[in-house]
């Protein structure tokens, strides 16, 4: 009998627990209740992918007089937007893995039929390469749902990732 209710408490246990959400870094921070929020964002060029675009966004959260700065990736669909929402200080990292994905997408060797090398922040946004023989880019904003954009180059990518490093140094300092 003990084993029986201790399975169905398992189950249950399991079942339940799939369906919690992760927050993010940025869901943590403006989550804050009982508190005044200012959001504010600044629009940043479009990223260009194969075959569609992100909208990027740099948005200040502030509560407190605390501010915390996010890189947004934004793709609109018809089902609702996916979108991801990068910590400055992930972004940071992003742009050092990046470099070390480049150098590693110029010396590539694999003979397999796929391979994929990326990288995952801690909120689960990926960016990385991969393919059979000509590899593609590629970024995946979210764990569920149709999120991974393709592109043919690394260029545009790893411009977006400076053009909002750099407007996120220039909110900080005005």
């Amino acid at each position: 009998m003990h084993i029986f209710v201790f399975s169905i408490l398992m189950l249950f246990n399991l079942t339940f627990s799939q369906d919690e959400k992760v927050l993010t870094k940025m869901d943590r921070f403006v989550s804050n209740t009982g508190q005044i929020m200012k959001l504010e964002n600044f629009n940043l060029p479009d990223l260009k992918g194969y075959s569609e675009f992100l909208k990027v966004k740099i948005r200040r959260a502030t509560t407190q007089g605390e501010s915390q700065f996010y890189l947004l990736l934004i793709k609109e669909d018809e089902y609702g937007d996916k979108s991801a929402a990068i910590a400055e200080e992930d972004l940071d990292d992003l742009i050092k893995a990046m470099d070390e994905l480049i150098s590693l997408s110029e010396n590539e060797t694999t003979t397999s039929d796929y391979y994929e090398n990326k990288f995952t922040t801690e909120d689960g946004f990926q960016i990385g390469y991969g393919g059979s023989k000509k590899p593609l880019w590629f970024v995946t904003l979210t764990s569920y749902g149709k999120s991974t954009i393709l592109f043919d180059k690394f260029a545009d990518l790893k411009a977006t990732f400076l053009i909002a490093q750099k407007k996120i140094s220039e909110l900080k300092s005005s």
